[in-house]
């Protein structure tokens, strides 16, 4: 896991733990400083993540994600 993803991991575990549901794109990407148009970077920062089976995504769902357990 890079620092960047690491950094987005924490913010949503942090953020659900506050509100109860996942951010949305728009508030992860205020969260990571990144410009507007950057769906694109925190989508892949997701992708990574699920792929390390750290969250699943639930597909056509906002703020569908969910925090897998640790081992």
């Amino acid at each position: 896991m890079t620092k960047k993803q690491k950094k987005l991991y924490d913010f949503i575990l942090q953020y659900m733990s506050q509100n109860g549901i996942a951010p949305n794109f728009d508030e992860m990407i205020a969260y990571m400083k990144l410009s507007p148009k950057s769906k694109s970077s925190i989508f892949q920062y997701l992708t990574a993540l699920e792929s390390e089976k750290m969250i699943t995504r639930i597909p056509a769902k906002e703020r569908g994600i969910k925090i897998n357990e640790r081992r």
